[in-house]
C-alpha cells in the first residue's frame, strides 16, 4: 500500500511539473543561481578575512566541485579562482551590501518555487522575505567556511587514523566513501533547510524528507549520467564554440532546478493524498 501511494504520488508530481510553470521557474532558478553564486563568493571572500583564509575557501570550493560534473567545474573554477584571489577588503567592503543582495535573489526564486509546489501564499511582507534570503546568504556563508575547517583538517584526521590503525591499500577507499557521505549528509540537511524556512509556511522535518531524499539521490544519479554523456557523447563545443561550457553550466543547474522542485512537489502529493490540501503550519 505504501509503494502503491508512493508511486502515486510520483506520478501526480510529475503531472504537477509539467501542468504548471514548473519547468519555467527552473528556468529563472538555474540563471539566478548562475548569477548569485559570483556575488556570493565576493561575500564569501570578505568573510574569509575575518575568520577563514583563501586556502581554506579554495579547499571548500574543490571538495564540493567532486560531487559536480567534471565540464562543469572547469568552468566555474577558474572564475570563482579568481574572485577568491581578490582580496581588496575596502573593495569589498563597499560592494558587501550588494553582493549580498544579489545573492539572495537566488534564495527569491527558490522560495517561489516553494510556494507554487506547496500552493501556499505568502503572508510575509517583501522587506521580511528579503531578509530572511540575506540571513541565508549569511549563514550559507558561514557554514561554508566551518565546513572548509572540516575539508583542510580532513588529511591530517586521517593519517591519525592510519598512524593510531593501519589499513592495507584495499582500505583506503574507505576515505573516499566517508567525504562523499558527508557531503551526501551535508546536501541534505541544506534541502531540509530551505523547504523548510523559505515557503509562506513552516512545514514539518517529516513531510519534507521523501522529496528531499528523493532530489538528493536523483541529483547524483543525474550528475553521474551527465558526465558520462559530456565525456562519450556531449560535442557541445562544435555547437556552441567557446561558449560551450557556460551552456552546459547553465543546463546543469537547470537540471538540477527542476529536480528541485520535484522534491517539493513530491512532498505536496504525498500531503494530498493523505486528505492535506495545505502543509500544515507549524511554530518556526
Amino acid at each position: 500500500m505504501i509503494g502503491r501511494r508512493f508511486l502515486q504520488a510520483v506520478w501526480q508530481a510529475g503531472m504537477a511539473m509539467v501542468n504548471t510553470l514548473a519547468m519555467e521557474l527552473a528556468g529563472h532558478i538555474a540563471f539566478t543561481g548562475l548569477l548569485a553564486i559570483f556575488p556570493f563568493l565576493i561575500f564569501l571572500a570578505a568573510l574569509a578575512g575575518f575568520i577563514g583564509t583563501y586556502g581554506d575557501g579554495m579547499a571548500s570550493v574543490d571538495a564540493a566541485f567532486d560531487m559536480l560534473p567534471p565540464d562543469v567545474a572547469e568552468t566555474l573554477r577558474p572564475v570563482i579562482d579568481e574572485v577568491l584571489r581578490s582580496r581588496d577588503g575596502g573593495l569589498l567592503t563597499l560592494g558587501l551590501v550588494g553582493a549580498l543582495w544579489v545573492a539572495s535573489n537566488g534564495f527569491d526564486a527558490l522560495r517561489i518555487a516553494l510556494n507554487n509546489a506547496y500552493r501556499v501564499d505568502e503572508p510575509r511582507p517583501w522587506w521580511q522575505r528579503k531578509a530572511r534570503s540575506i540571513g541565508a546568504v549569511v549563514i550559507g556563508g558561514i557554514a561554508f567556511l566551518v565546513l572548509s575547517l572540516l575539508v583542510v583538517f580532513g588529511p591530517v584526521i586521517w593519517r591519525g587514523i592510519l598512524w593510531i590503525s593501519p589499513l592495507s591499500p584495499e582500505d583506503v577507499w574507505a576515505y573516499s566513501m566517508l567525504r562523499y557521505s558527508i557531503a551526501v549528509v551535508v546536501v541534505i540537511l541544506a534541502l531540509m533547510a530551505l523547504h523548510r524556512w523559505l515557503p509562506g509556511r513552516c512545514l514539518r522535518w517529516r513531510a519534507l524528507l521523501p522529496g528531499v531524499l528523493a532530489t538528493t539521490l536523483l541529483w547524483i544519479a543525474v550528475a553521474s549520467l551527465f558526465s558520462l554523456y559530456l565525456a562519450n557523447l556531449g560535442d557541445y563545443r562544435a555547437t556552441y564554440g567557446s561558449l560551450g561550457g557556460v551552456i552546459i553550466t547553465l543546463l546543469f543547474f537547470y537540471v538540477s532546478a527542476v529536480l528541485f522542485i520535484f522534491g517539493a512537489e513530491l512532498n505536496a502529493a504525498l500531503l494530498r493524498l493523505q486528505g492535506i490540501r495545505k502543509p500544515p503550519l507549524v511554530p518556526e
